[in-house]
């Protein structure tokens, strides 16, 4: 007895095909990394210590409808308040488009780094770097022009002598 396996094939074969299909419409999986392109500008800020800086971020995905949110990894655990406008938003316009604010605190001491600025979509992650250069908020020079005119002072109290004033008096006059 030969049996034919024709209309089997063929149905396991269109059941295939409906498969992958159902992946490409309905899933991000067929979707990689190298189709997000996540742009920083600018790619490098310079702040002074409690001051803040802007940078824009664009997205661009093939995604539509779907919710992207905005992070960061690698800036100091102190120093820095990071706000994201928005933080998440839904892909319905492409490019997505937000703006991250980067304030540099009081404890933020000059430092030069790089972080990565992540969206992530699903399961789906891209990554950009942002170089942040911090610098104190007043110039170095001052501090030691203080601390000479300080030393120009005590130096000039502790070895210019007062002068004597000669003062002509005039005694009283006897009459």
């Amino acid at each position: 007895m030969v049996r034919n396996s024709t209309p089997r094939v063929s149905l396991l074969s269109v059941f295939f095909v409906l498969l992958l299909a159902s992946f490409s419409l309905y899933g991000p999986s067929m979707v990689s990394t190298s189709q997000l392109n996540l742009s920083i500008n600018p790619s490098a800020v310079v702040i002074k210590v409690g001051d803040n800086a802007t940078v824009s971020l664009t997205l661009t995905t093939p995604l539509v409808a779907r919710l992207v949110c905005f992070g960061e990894e690698g800036f100091p655990s102190s120093g820095f308040i990071l706000t994201f406008l928005p933080q998440c938003t839904v892909t319905e316009e492409q490019p997505v488009n937000t703006e991250l604010i980067v304030e540099a605190t009081p404890a933020a001491a000059p430092q030069n780094f790089t972080a990565l600025i992540q969206a992530t979509i699903g399961n789906l992650t891209t990554s950009a770097p942002l170089t942040v250069t911090v610098v104190p908020a007043i110039p170095p020079w001052i501090p030691w022009a203080g601390m000479l005119l300080f030393f120009v002072v005590i130096g000039a109290a502790l070895f210019v002598k007062p002068r004597k004033s000669k003062s002509k008096g005039k005694g009283k006059m006897g009459r």
